[in-house]
């Protein structure tokens, strides 16, 4: 388990590439189940409730895999799949375990206005490593420019956060 974590770090510091990871059913699986947790996790932490957390990680999960599905379809490029799939889920759930800092100093009820400051100069500073370590990750997959790469995780960013917040407003 630790050298797979360990992967994932040096993934996320962008010092090794998707197809460094086994495409495996298993690892997968066992990531989506790691990022289920994690959301959750987050979502308790915000101050949401665990189903609210849940039905949001679920979505999220889905909406990435039916996407990079389509993509690496349309690409000719199927077989890197499970690598990717792995690779992207992985490193958002790492950064997302890391986000418990800003999003537990911005928690409700919090008033110190310098400490809702760092929270979100944290998180603006993880929401930019994110995107560029899917950039990193897309561009190894895709064979693209790491810019491309950018683009379209900033793309589905958004696309995700309008989806889900529209599918599961109220169920906090």
């Amino acid at each position: 388990m630790l050298p797979i974590l360990h992967f994932f770090v040096e993934l996320c510091l962008l010092r090794r590439r998707p197809q460094d990871l086994p495409g495996s059913r298993a690892l997968l699986g066992l990531v989506v189940l790691a990022a289920l947790l994690g959301g959750m996790l987050l979502a308790i932490t915000a101050g949401a409730s665990v189903m609210a957390g849940l039905a949001q990680t679920a979505l999220d999960i889905l909406l990435l895999l039916g996407a990079l599905h389509l993509g690496l379809k349309l690409l000719n490029r199927q077989p890197r799949f499970l690598q990717t799939a792995t690779s992207l889920l992985g490193a958002d759930t790492l950064i997302g375990v890391v986000a418990l800092l800003p999003v537990g100093l911005a928690a409700p009820g919090t008033d110190a206005g310098g400490q809702l400051m760092l929270a979100g100069l944290l998180f603006l500073g993880l929401v930019v490593w994110s995107v560029l370590v899917a950039a990193h990750i897309l561009r190894h997959a895709l064979e693209i420019r790491l810019a491309q790469g950018a683009a379209i995780a900033v793309a589905f960013d958004i696309l995700s956060f309008m989806l889900i917040g529209g599918l599961t407003q109220g169920t906090a």
